[in-house]
C-alpha cells in the first residue's frame, strides 16, 4: 500500500502532460455535470457509446488519406471528438437543469463525471499506439490504458447508470 501511495504522491508532485490533461478532463467534467445535471450526465455517457459505435465503422484510412497526415493517433481522436460533441449537441435537450432542479444528487453528479471522463480517457487513450502508451505515467496507463480495465471501462459507466437509476427510483 505504501508503494503506491508513494508513486501517488510523485506522480502528483511533478505531473505529466496526461495527469494534468485527466484533471482537468474530471474538473470540467464535474462542472459540467454541476451545471447541466445527472440525467444529463448519463445522457452524455450514452452519447460517448453511440459515438464509439459510429467511429468503429468507419473507413478510417480514407480519412487518414484525405488530411494527408501520417499521424493515426491524432485523426481517430479528431473524429471520435467530432462524433461525440456532435452527438452532444444534436441529441441534447436544451433545457439545462442542475442539481437542485432533479438532476441528482452532488455525489450522483460526482459519480458520472468520474465515469464519463474515465469512459472517454479510456476510449482516447486506446487510440494510441503502445509505444506511445509505454511512456504515458504509471497512474494513467494503469488505470486507464491497462488492457486489463478494457472491460471495465466499456461496461461500467452503463452498469453505473442502471444502479443509480434503481437507486432514484427505490
Amino acid at each position: 500500500m505504501n508503494m503506491y501511495l508513494s508513486n501517488i504522491q510523485q506522480t502528483l508532485s511533478n505531473p505529466t502532460w496526461d495527469i494534468i490533461l485527466v484533471l482537468a478532463l474530471f474538473a470540467v467534467g464535474f462542472f459540467y455535470g454541476l451545471f447541466k445535471g445527472g440525467r444529463r450526465m448519463a445522457a452524455t455517457i450514452i452519447y460517448t457509446y453511440v459515438a464509439l459505435t459510429v467511429f468503429s465503422v468507419l473507413p478510417l484510412d480514407k480519412i487518414t488519406k484525405i488530411f494527408g497526415t501520417t499521424d493515426e493517433y491524432f485523426v481517430k481522436t479528431g473524429v471520435f471528438l467530432i462524433l461525440f460533441i456532435l452527438l452532444s449537441l444534436l441529441l441534447g435537450s436544451k433545457k439545462s437543469r442542475g442539481a437542485q432542479a432533479g438532476g441528482g444528487s452532488w455525489w450522483q453528479i460526482f459519480l458520472l463525471s468520474f465515469v464519463q471522463v474515465g469512459f472517454l480517457t479510456h476510449v482516447i487513450l486506446n487510440f494510441l499506439p503502445p509505444e506511445k502508451i509505454a511512456d504515458l505515467a504509471p497512474l494513467t496507463k494503469n488505470f486507464f490504458a491497462a488492457p486489463s480495465y478494457h472491460l471495465w471501462w466499456m461496461a461500467g459507466p452503463i452498469i453505473i447508470i442502471i444502479l443509480l437509476r434503481k437507486l432514484d427510483r427505490g
